[in-house]
């Protein structure tokens, strides 16, 4: 019972104080859409696990502005600052 106790006042820890390590910092993303606008992109992602299949616990992430380019269906890496759904592409995955 206090092993119960003890793992749950964890998770409530970690999630209120360091939600930025509930998941890795770096994920892989499949890029689902893509816009080319003025020199930038905008696209959609998709997060990925790390044996580069559809991650279910994040749902598809729009309007992700960068200036990489890189085209549908390629593999992104991207960054989580601290924590947050407000991914940084990083660059194309080969």
């Amino acid at each position: 019972m206090m092993k119960q106790f003890v793992a749950q006042e964890l998770s409530q820890q970690i999630k209120g104080n360091y939600p930025h390590i509930q998941y890795p910092s770096f994920l892989y993303a499949k890029v689902v859409n893509v816009k080319e606008l003025s020199g930038k992109y905008e696209v959609t992602l998709k997060i990925l696990d790390k044996n580069k299949q559809i991650d279910s616990r994040f749902p598809e992430i729009p309007k992700v502005v960068s200036d990489i380019k890189i085209c549908r269906n390629d593999v992104a890496v991207v960054a989580l600052l601290y924590g947050e759904m407000n991914p940084y592409i990083i660059g194309r995955c080969i």
